[in-house]
């Protein structure tokens, strides 16, 4: 079997984010199995990252018939395809329709564009949950094939290091993209009603304007640490007391989180807001708590309930649970037999 992975991007970066680190996990994942992996993205020059993946200009993809399957990772990589040799198979985050999200008002025209190129060149749709799912075949029918694979966290982290936090008060940690404007907002509201006891910390980008926002500061009560390569961010983990995950807006099919794979990996008790879909895992785990969306006495509560009395008799069963059930070689596996099923069907 041979597999192309088209990216939308230069993946030879820092994994900081959650697209190349899914990218790299999943590549490096099948290249051990023993699948000739390859990807190819928008560079001028060709290029070995250090899990031994090639890299590839897009103008090789199209000379010739050799990959088996040619998987896009995102909306945009399908846009990136100029051969149909091989079968193809299409990744998307969420389903936008001609109304929902509102925060992707600046790109609906062209999500939906690459949702109908998807429709017409794609054997199989992949979503990483059953809403998205629900709403490509509610919007699109069952001329695709669909497949879920969710994000997924890695088997082996680092040991602890050095704590990075310079506060004797409890450390809540936001991991990732500030997303929505609502967002800033919460984390801001949060930062004053619980200063007596707590700091807010955010390891991560502000990118609210992307979406409808204007530009928005974070409160000088919280610490804002940037972008961090993925084995850096284990430590901010670590020694964290809270993990927060704070939805983009009301609607579950938008709110996939994946911190909450990495906050429950690293031991760290979750305080999460509904609609989030993987709201589940920490219920079902009972390792950390849910609060009702947009309330900002909830969330204090949790938050203070949460910092007094967290479930840390049960981490080392939580981690041991996530790195089993959630890891990305197990989503490797789900690729190997989507990929073998789809081969079978042509022989």
């Amino acid at each position: 079997m041979r597999v192309a992975l088209v990216f939308h991007k230069d993946p030879s970066g820092d994994p900081v984010s959650i697209d190349l680190i899914r990218l790299r996990a999943i590549s490096s994942g099948l290249l051990n199995r023993g699948i000739q992996t390859d990807i190819f993205a928008p560079v001028s020059r060709p290029s070995v990252l250090d899990s031994g993946i090639r890299v590839y200009g897009l103008d090789k993809l199209k000379d010739s018939g050799y990959y088996d399957i040619i998987k896009t990772c995102y909306h945009d990589s399908i846009k990136l395809i100029r051969s149909q040799n091989g079968k193809i198979v299409s990744r998307i985050v969420r389903v936008v329709d001609k109304t929902y999200p509102e925060r992707d008002e600046r790109f609906r025209s062209h999500l939906l564009e690459c949702q109908d190129l998807i429709l017409e060149k794609a054997h199989t749709v992949v979503f990483n949950n059953e809403e998205n799912r629900s709403r490509w075949i509610n919007l699109y029918g069952s001329r695709n094939k669909t497949a879920l694979v969710p994000t997924g966290c890695p088997k082996n982290i680092p040991k602890p290091g050095v704590n990075p936090y310079k506060t004797n008060k409890k450390v809540i940690l936001f991991l990732g993209s500030l997303a929505a404007p609502r967002m800033i907002d919460m984390l801001n509201e949060l930062a004053g009603r619980v200063v007596d006891i707590a700091e807010i910390h955010v390891v991560g980008l502000n990118k609210a304007m992307m979406y409808g926002g204007a530009e928005m500061d974070l409160s000088p009560l919280i610490v804002s640490h940037g972008q961090k390569q993925e084995n850096q961010t284990w430590d901010y983990i670590y020694y964290a007391h809270i993990g927060l995950a704070l939805a983009t807006g009301i609607h579950p099919f938008d709110n996939d989180i994946s911190k909450i794979y990495s906050y429950l990996r690293g031991g760290l008790p979750t305080l999460s807001e509904e609609p989030i879909l993987n709201n589940k895992m920490i219920l079902d785990l009972a390792y950390g708590s849910v609060f009702e969306h947009g309330d900002i006495d909830s969330l204090v509560f949790h938050c203070r309930k949460l910092s007094q009395n967290a479930p840390l008799a049960k981490k080392a069963l939580v981690m041991d649970y996530m790195a089993r059930e959630h890891s990305w070689d197990e989503r490797v596996d789900r690729y190997i037999r989507l990929f073998g099923n789809i081969l079978e069907e042509r022989n």
